[in-house]
């Protein structure tokens, strides 16, 4: 656990009735200098700071020099609990979450141990992590050809979880089966019939297969180019064109996660004009990091899809100026280093750790490329909300929702240093980064649980949604 935790924000900034003043608020209109009435965890109301008058409360909050947004809804980690918590865990990795600015994750079905591929362990998955969350969750399940023909099971788990995963290739995870071409379709239906999204890993397994068998016994290839070259772009698009085929058959809404290429992004913009119910995510390392940084730095920046050449990193970024990218999920995908540190990168987990610096380094990269910041916050709040069912609660700052606020400086920087990570194994890509911003507070619904000075609330105040 991260040092700053020792101490734990002041009490008296913990409380029922409050006012947030002098900040940059981030409204449905853009930023506007305004006071943000909360009560009992919502917000009660906006009021123009030049024109409002002063409301009696409890307590204030002074956002001078702040920008102030909604909190980040991260719809895609991997936080291994229960089962795998010497990885992970929710507690570390909601603390890391919350250092962040991000109030609401959505927990993928594998990683832990068992899977959330049947209604026993997703039940038992929920009562375990009672209490044990700093911030707000939200559950995945898992659609697998172990349980696709279990139709009243998959009706009984439909109703507690926020989507269905799957997986188009290896998950890497013995208990997480791939679906098949054939399989799919039947997710498709089902997903269908119980009225939720399905979140699909798009990598054509039997292409990843053959060329992961041509590319290890590659003479004049070394490891890290040759796992590059056995999961192309190609895979990705093939997949892809697959799903939306399918999707636009039986009428399922779909999501795309960690897309990597801007060809597959624009392949999914063409079926969404043309009535495909498709979102697409992509991740803060596709739009940062390149091949050449995984050539040099090896295991810790491998994942799946891999990272791709800096035209690629180039294009997405072009893609989400020009509105074509739906949200931006970490992929938090925590391991031990020892499973990092293996004699053959074959053999390392594949995964990056970087939940706690997904809008830091969002944040920064958009400022020096000059993307509006008003582009890139919907990303991580009122698009993830949209999508997901959760507008009525999470992903604005607005009169009736959840008062889950950042409080962002623009013009304090943040050191991505070891003894900082609030993620349980310390060891992330972004070390020795310097991001050009900071995160002063996060709240979650009007209580504040991070304070970059007193560091995290003692409180576990998440609730699975």
């Amino acid at each position: 656990m991260a040092k700053v935790l020792t101490e734990g924000v002041k009490e008296d900034i913990k409380t029922e009735e409050l006012l947030v003043k002098n900040g940059l608020v981030f409204t449905e209109e853009g930023f506007r200098e305004v006071t943000i009435k909360i009560n009992e965890g919502k917000i009660v109301s906006i009021v123009e700071d030049e024109a409002g008058p002063m409301i009696e409360t409890t307590g204030i909050i002074d956002a001078s020099g702040c920008l102030v947004v909604p909190g980040f809804i991260d719809a895609h980690v991997h936080f291994n609990d229960p089962g795998r918590t010497d990885w992970e865990g929710i507690e570390t990795g909601s603390c890391a979450a919350a250092m962040g600015g991000t109030t609401t994750i959505f927990d993928m079905p594998l990683n832990c141990s068992p899977s959330i591929i049947n209604l026993q362990n997703l039940l038992e998955k929920r009562e375990y992590l009672t209490s044990l969350s700093y911030i707000d969750y939200a559950l995945w399940g898992g659609m697998t050809g172990t349980n696709l023909n279990n139709s009243q099971e998959l009706a009984q788990m439909s109703e507690r979880v926020i989507g269905w995963k799957s997986f188009m290739s290896e998950s890497g995870i013995d208990d997480f089966k791939y679906l098949s071409p054939n399989e799919l379709k039947q997710a498709m239906q089902a997903a269908k019939e119980h009225d939720k999204i399905l979140a699909l890993h798009a990598e054509w397994e039997n292409d990843i297969a053959r060329l992961t068998a041509i590319n290890k016994k590659h003479p004049s290839m070394n490891e890290r180019s040759a796992f590059l070259a056995s999961r192309p772009i190609s895979a990705e698009e093939k997949a892809v064109c697959y799903a939306l085929e399918l999707a636009a058959k039986y009428g399922t809404a779909i999501h795309f996660v960690h897309i990597s290429s801007p060809k597959v992004v624009g392949l999914i913009e063409q079926a969404k004009r043309s009535g495909v119910d498709v979102t697409v995510e992509t991740c803060p390392h596709y739009l940062i990091f390149d091949e050449e940084d995984f050539l040099r730095e090896g295991a810790i920046l491998k994942c799946a899809p891999p990272l791709r050449p800096r035209v690629e990193v180039e294009g997405l970024w072009e893609c989400l100026a020009n509105g074509m990218i739906d949200t931006i999920g970490s992929d938090h995908s925590p391991c031990l280093y020892s499973m990092k540190s293996t004699e053959s990168i074959w053999d390392a987990w594949g995964g990056i750790q970087g939940v706690q610096f997904t809008w830091l380094a969002m944040v920064d990269e958009a400022l020096k490329r000059g993307v509006s910041l008003k582009q890139v916050f919907p990303l991580g709040t009122s698009n993830v909300a949209d999508r997901f069912g959760l507008a009525d609660r999470k992903g604005r700052i607005s009169p009736g929702l959840d008062a889950d606020l950042v409080f962002i400086r623009l013009d304090e920087t943040t050191a991505a240093e070891q003894e900082s990570f609030g993620f349980r194994n310390p060891f992330s890509p972004y070390e020795g980064r310097i991001f050009s911003t900071r995160i002063k507070k996060t709240m979650l619904r009007g209580r504040v649980i991070y304070d970059d000075e007193f560091g995290m609330a003692n409180e576990k105040l998440g609730v699975c949604l």
